[in-house]
């Protein structure tokens, strides 16, 4: 009898034991947000229209838009805390607009919901490591037409339309594809306040169509590579083209 009485002890404390392991592995989660990052492109101050509507760039020469497309990415979040930060991996992002498309987001999983964002840290472009690497993670991707044909690598920025300057009343091509690791920028953008992600988790960014253009005067030539014309494509988008509202 007492030994019966010994092994149901020991059955209660483990059955206990169990349940009290399972409690506290729950409390150990880290509760985790989804974050969304979304894009608008705009043009002085407005939504921009694609194809239909013409534009002074700063030089006060006339252009159209017909697309732009962007990689953004190794997206950080840098917590109020020292230490508190998170990096999202694979972090390649490909935002486009169009006609149809005046917006782009997207979304990065996992975070800490503890954290209070301070900082959001992204870049423009692709890094050296995935810039000349044959895997294809995030949106890195040979056949969504920013990658080179004549290259290992990617377009960091595709922005296509048209110059206007006489008669012609279909105007001339504008195409800026501009890329190499020299063209790759880091952009630090404070949110202010700390953002508590319980309370927030969206942050909103606008894209300045215009900006490429700044100092630009395409009566030079109104193509853009990777060369001192696309350096200064790329010195303009560096700092004016994604702006946190």
């Amino acid at each position: 009898m007492k030994h019966f009485l010994t092994l149901s002890k020991i059955s209660v404390f483990l059955s206990v034991a169990l349940v009290l392991g399972a409690c506290s592995s729950d409390n150990n989660t880290e509760e985790t947000k989804t974050v969304t990052f979304s894009f608008e492109v705009q043009a002085d101050d407005q939504p921009l229209v694609f194809d239909d509507k013409k534009y002074l760039t700063p030089l006060n020469q006339l252009i159209s838009f017909e697309r732009i497309n962007i990689y953004v990415s190794n997206v950080q979040l840098k917590g109020s805390s020292s230490g508190d930060l998170f990096i999202e991996t694979d972090s390649y992002h490909l935002i486009s607009f169009d006609a149809e498309n005046g917006t782009a987001n997207f979304e990065i999983t996992n975070v800490p919901a503890t954290l209070k964002v301070h900082e959001i840290i992204l870049s423009i472009g692709v890094d050296t490591d995935a810039n000349t690497s044959i895997d294809h993670v995030g949106d890195l991707d040979p056949t969504n037409g920013m990658a080179w044909d004549w290259n290992t690598g990617y377009k960091f920025l595709s922005l296509e339309g048209r110059y206007f300057d006489g008669d012609e009343p279909l105007g001339e091509e504008i195409k800026m594809h501009i890329g190499t690791d020299k063209n790759y920028y880091s952009r630090i953008f404070n949110v202010g306040e700390p953002v508590n992600l319980k309370e927030k988790d969206t942050f909103h960014f606008l894209v300045d169509g215009k900006a490429p253009f700044e100092h630009i005067d395409l009566s030079e030539g109104t193509v853009f590579m990777n060369d001192e014309r696309g350096d200064e494509v790329a010195q303009n988008y560096r700092d004016g083209l994604i702006i946190l509202q």
